[in-house]
This record gives C-alpha cells, structure tokens and sequence, in this order.
C-alpha cells in the first residue's frame, strides 16, 4: 500500500529535512492530492505526523542520555529554545521535565513512556497482580463495576484459559486480564472491559459454557470478537495488538515483521478511527520498530 510506504519513508528519514513536496514525490501523488489523502487516512495533517514522530523518537534519545539540545538538532529543529516550545505543546510536560522523571523512576521502577503512551504492566506479573492493577485503573478513571463481579468474571476467565501458556512461560489468562487494563485506560464502557478478559477464547480456551456463564452484554460483545462487528469488538482487538506487540520479543524472530506488517495493514487504520492518540502512537511504533 502506498500509504504505508510513505510512513515507512518519514520514519527511515525523521532526522533528515523533510517537506511536503519530497514526501508526496514518494507516494507519486501531487502535492495537494496527497495532502487530502494523508489528512483522510491518518487524521492529521503530513507535517503534523512528521513533527509528533520526532517528538516521540527524541524521548527515546533524551532517556537515552542524549543532550536536549543535541536532540533538537537531530530532529531539524534550530533551537533548544524552540525544540522545548514543540515538546510541551505536544506532551505537556518540558524535555527536561522527561530526563528529571527518569531519574526518578530509576530509583523506585517504573516506565518512562507512560506519559507518551499508555500505561503499561512488567512482564512477568501474576495474574492475582494484574487483577489488583485493573481494579486501580477501573477507579482512576471513574469506570464503576462492581468488585463481585470483576472478582466473577476474573475466575470465569482463570477458567476458560486453564492450562494455556504464553511464549514468555506466564499463564495465558495474564494476557487478558493487560487487555481488559488497557481498555480501562481507554475508557472503554464496562461490558467491553470485562468482555476484553476473553478476547482470544475462541483459540485459547474452552468456551462452551460461557454463554451461560457471562452476562448477556458482555456475552454478545466477546460472540463478535472474531468477526469484528462492532466498535466494542474493534476496541478490544486493538487493545489485544497493542500487548502482542509490547510482548512481542517472546515469539520466534520470523514472525515478528510478520506481525508488525499485520499491524501497520489492519490495525492501524482503525486505531486512527477511534481517534486515541496515545494507543495510535504505540501501535506505530512498535509496528515500525519491528516491520524491517
């Protein structure tokens, strides 16, 4: 897909000079033709993308122990001074704020990106851990479920996917109870996150007793998962990607561009559908990252 080569041209040339014209000559469009199909497809306009790439890449580099001002330069930009005013804007929060967070977080654990992207879980993580991480998210952002029925859909779960195991060794059900915690950093309704606990049951666990066992809205949102029928369903399989993608180094080398190529084709477009900055902008770089 030509789009898909242009994304991959912009993140192959993020520190070299980059302008509309140059870009649109890759995509073998003109310039104000390409300008309308960019804005269509990725929500945003060509510069607009080009500058939040840099941006994300420079937090790489500034954790990395990169000078801001060394920084700035490699991603085109004239100045400290200006490279800060464009880092703010776009995060809110200062590059220097950034290089203070890590020192922080050096001390007591923790992730650096969680203000870029969502928040994320550490590898390894049981589920009665991840359980109790889902329940603070449900009540950090105000998501009202009731505990006895979290706790009921969590043995549900610990049930459908009894005995399945991961590539990295943790029990599978790990898997969709990350799901379910990112679907509560999304915002996603109630149902959906509870249904997000079995977003790969249809292949991973046995599911004949779950349409009596589920509430009957989260039973109809998980009967879609496969075919992708509703926006509740879409949500869920993106949240889905987004952890197979940040596990991504557990499975065999062959596949990951594989899946990184499925992930720039398929969910791609439709995490810029639902219009979640934060979820597009992992999956685009994790997706780029790995699509070589």
């Amino acid at each position: 897909m030509v789009m898909n080569q242009v994304l991959r041209y912009i993140e192959e040339h993020l520190e070299e000079p980059l302008d509309i014209k140059k870009i649109a000559k890759v995509a073998g469009y003109s310039e104000y033709h390409f300008i309308r199909i960019f804005k269509e497809r990725t929500n945003e306009t060509v510069m607009e993308y080009v500058c939040r790439r840099r941006l994300i890449k420079s937090c790489e580099d500034i954790l990395a122990g990169m000078r801001i001002i060394d920084v700035a330069l490699k991603y085109e930009w004239k100045s400290h001074s200006a490279f800060s005013k464009s880092f703010n804007r776009e995060f809110g929060f200062s590059p220097s704020l950034l290089r203070t967070m890590k020192l922080e977080l050096d001390c007591i654990g923790g992730n650096y990106m969680n203000q870029i992207f969502l928040n994320t879980t550490k590898v390894g993580m049981s589920k009665e851990e991840l359980l109790a991480i889902l329940k603070e998210t449900l009540t950090k952002n105000a998501i009202v479920i009731n505990e006895t029925t979290v706790n009921d859909i969590y043995k549900i779960a610990c049930r459908a996917y009894e005995g399945q195991k991961r590539y990295s060794g943790e029990e599978y059900v790990t898997h969709p109870i990350n799901v379910a915690i990112l679907l509560a950093e999304l915002g996603a309704d109630s149902d959906t996150i509870l249904a997000g606990m079995f977003c790969d049951v249809s292949t991973k666990g046995n599911n004949n007793n779950l349409e009596n066992d589920l509430p009957e809205n989260v039973w109809n949102i998980v009967k879609q998962l496969d075919a992708r029928e509703s926006n509740e369903a879409i949500l869920i399989k993106l949240a889905e990607r987004l952890h197979n993608m940040r596990t991504i180094d557990f499975i065999d080398e062959s596949k990951k561009a594989i899946k990184a190529k499925e992930t720039i084709d398929i969910y791609m477009p439709l995490a810029r559908k639902i219009n979640n900055q934060k979820l597009t902008d992992e999956l685009n770089d994790l997706a780029f990252r790995y699509n070589v």
